[in-house]
């Protein structure tokens, strides 16, 4: 049995984010990375700071894996190319700090068993269709 990688990547970043701490911002918001609203006004329930309030941790949990698997496509409006690296992710999600980083990182080398994954890792690696998962 392999843990999915896109699942992985969602539990490294909300793991540093506080996801399992029920005082942190994102756990009473029932958003795992802090997804902020970009619909209309009024479409989305929102915090102050604009970043969605879901109504259970299964409806947040599904968004931020949408949210990833749009970005890890390149098919996103942060920018982001399938063959960036997760260095590049990381930074769209604010995690710019190397500390912080390293934390995702040593996450997905225990959480997948893969001990090659580091910063400059391509995000393709974590598409269900990527040929590393093999799948064409």
């Amino acid at each position: 049995m392999s843990v999915n990688k896109l699942e992985a990547l969602l539990d490294a970043l909300a793991s540093l984010k506080g996801w399992h701490n029920p005082d942190s911002e994102c756990y009473q918001l029932r958003n795992p990375l802090g997804l902020a609203s970009f619909a209309r006004v009024g479409k989305h329930e929102m915090d102050h700071q604009g970043r969605r309030i879901f109504q259970s941790s299964l409806a947040g949990m599904k968004a931020c894996l949408f949210d990833l698997e749009v970005k890890v496509s390149g098919k996103s409006r942060a920018g982001l190319k399938e063959d960036d690296a997760i260095a590049n992710l990381l930074r769209v999600y604010g995690l710019t700090e190397k500390a912080g980083q390293q934390q995702i990182i040593r996450f997905l080398r225990r959480a997948l068993k893969d001990q090659t994954v580091d910063l400059n890792t391509k995000l393709t690696y974590f598409r269900e269709d990527s040929p590393e998962n093999g799948q064409a």
